[in-house]
């Protein structure tokens, strides 16, 4: 009976056009749909760490409160001085660690202001808090504004929680005004610069580029698997932030530790972006491409990150498939992730393409259409 009565429900999915399957990514493919933006998981130097750390065994055993701390506080260490905070912690995922530390810092009486285009791990995250939860419009400075000024006197604190850079539309958060409001309210900041980091204010993240330093009132948070190329998520901050969560936040108390190899290697990454050469690099293709997507006519204005979403609406799904079979990897994003009319081709570049890669999609993309 339970059987049949998800079979149905798989059965609406696909009349709705939204059924979605796992799809294995060829050898010899062109990717424009990884998020690796610094190619830093197959870095030499980094596969060589990963190497090393498995000198401590393929996986940590157990939580970080018990058998799991190996090698952990280096690298927390390491992302703490990279972001200029007091303090970071690591966790299990980006996802993990957006609902942990929302579900543990914001509480009943309190007040989350969420941009309407963050992403689902901070939703969920604002669903699991004891918080009531009012959305502003995206990036939408003056309705935020417009929205603490009417309810910031009911609650006892106030979260102002925003994307660094989104994933959808790869645009950059005003954070420079969202910092002003922020201190005006005397409310907390909580960044999640997944797609910043590495990418943004030579690799530092969303905040560098604003040329903002961290505060007291700012929080952090990122991820291990993007532009680091690893696997993780962590946030950063004051002591008495991280602190807390050690003692609070669940996804992090109940869940293992990072295997200690992918530890290193992560570790080993941040050291490389660094240097700077590699993000200069990419910063370099960006500008490759915004011409060469622009002279094609999927673009009106320069990017300032390796996320382009090119809006095809109903047509997505087929130029995707099309691409798929001229071995170009660039999947069609629709409703639920995000919104009907605005489906689109996310084309995520990084620091392995060349200038004939971005000609090659947009010649692909115009023969599907």
């Amino acid at each position: 009976m339970f059987r049949e009565k998800l079979k149905r429900e798989i059965e609406v999915i696909k009349n709705n056009g939204l059924y979605r399957f796992l799809r294995e990514k060829g050898d010899n493919i062109l990717d424009f749909s990884s998020n690796d933006y610094l190619c830093l998981s197959k870095h030499p130097e980094v596969i060589e760490a990963v190497k090393e750390g498995l000198k401590y065994g393929t996986g940590s055993t157990g939580s970080r409160l018990t058998s799991g701390n190996i090698n952990h506080q280096r690298l927390e260490e390491k992302i703490a001085e990279f972001k200029e905070t007091e303090r970071s912690l690591v966790y299990s995922s980006g996802y993990a660690t957006n609902v942990g530390v929302i579900s543990a810092l914001c509480k009943k009486g309190d007040l989350i202001l969420s941009d309407k285009l963050n992403h689902a791990s901070i939703i969920d995250g604002c669903r699991l808090s004891k918080a009531d939860v009012l959305i502003y419009n995206h990036c939408d400075v003056e309705h935020l504004y417009n929205l603490i000024e009417e309810n910031w006197k009911k609650f006892n604190n106030l979260f102002i929680i925003t994307d660094g850079v989104f994933s959808m539309d790869g645009d950059i958060a005003p954070l420079k005004d969202l910092k002003k409001i922020a201190d005006e309210f005397n409310a907390i900041l909580i960044i999640d610069d997944a797609h910043g980091t590495g990418v943004l204010g030579n690799g530092k993240g969303s905040l560098k580029h604003f040329n903002l330093k961290p505060s007291d009132n700012i929080i952090q948070i990122g991820t291990l698997s993007k532009a680091i190329g690893g696997l993780g998520g962590f946030v950063c901050g004051i002591e008495e932030v991280i602190e807390y969560l050690i003692n609070t936040s669940r996804s992090f108390i109940f869940s293992t530790a990072l295997p200690p190899h992918v530890v290193e290697g992560c570790t080993k990454a941040f050291e490389i972006i660094e240097r700077g050469d590699v993000v200069k690099k990419l910063q370099k293709n960006i500008k490759i491409a915004n011409e060469i997507f622009k002279k094609n006519g999927f673009i009106k204005n320069n990017n300032l990150t390796p996320i382009y979403p090119f809006i095809f609406k109903e047509k997505t799904m087929e130029i995707a498939e099309h691409l798929i079979k001229n071995n170009i990897f660039c999947v069609g994003i629709r409703y639920p992730t995000v919104p009907k009319g605005s489906e689109r081709i996310r084309v995520s570049i990084n620091v392995g393409h060349k200038k004939e890669d971005f000609e090659l999609l947009c010649e692909k993309i115009k023969e599907a259409c």
